[in-house]
């Protein structure tokens, strides 16, 4: 379970509603209910429907979803430079607050931390960038574990071929990063998961 799951699983999205600034209000946390999206502003009909069983709630008028890592995101305006959620900060928060912890959250948060100094361009030492290799390579190892069996064996070659690709991608040369990224990118798509 990763720490998303957790906190999917011991935070629920009605516990937010009730402390988010302004609150969410709800009529009942036992069955699907509507609510007015806290988002795209002041409906005339609730436009949002809360589903307790996944813990998430659905707003047809943006055709978005939030779960609670998401939801504390947005709601707080936590956003990256490039306009995308800032996650991170989001379960960095929720886990504080929540205390939950599990021990693949330390690796994400190097993980974050790691790819914003490089989008930074700061300067990345090379146990660095060999951390960011074992980051991203983990990052597609969940993603393999997450696959049904018969899929894994769908892609097994590519995922054989990734790897190899992998222990070749040289972290002493100019283009380091590029190939990194690259290299990435290509494992999804190898791996048929969205693309990025």
């Amino acid at each position: 379970m990763n720490i998303i799951e957790r906190i999917n699983e011991e935070v629920s999205i009605y516990d937010l509603f009730d402390i988010a600034d302004p609150p969410v209000k709800y009529l009942t946390k036992v069955k699907p209910s509507q609510i007015s999206c806290p988002f795209h502003g002041q409906d005339n009909r609730p436009s949002a429907r809360v589903y307790p069983d996944t813990n998430s709630f659905r707003c047809f008028f943006c055709s978005k979803s939030w779960n609670p890592v998401s939801f504390w995101a947005e709601d707080n305006q936590w956003f990256r430079d490039d306009d995308k959620l800032d996650i991170g900060r989001a379960i960095e928060d929720l886990s504080s607050r929540y205390n939950i912890t599990i021990s693949t959250f330390d690796w994400q948060k190097k993980f974050y931390a790691l790819k914003k100094k490089d989008e930074d361009s700061k300067v990345i030492s090379s146990v660095e960038r060999r951390d960011l290799r074992t980051y991203y390579a983990w990052e597609i190892s969940n993603i393999i574990d997450n696959l049904t069996k018969e899929n894994r064996g769908i892609v097994r070659d590519n995922v054989l071929e990734l790897w190899k690709d992998l222990d070749n991608t040289d972290l002493n040369i100019d283009s380091w990063e590029s190939n990194l990224k690259n290299w990435y990118k290509c494992a999804k798509i190898k791996l048929n998961v969205e693309q990025v």
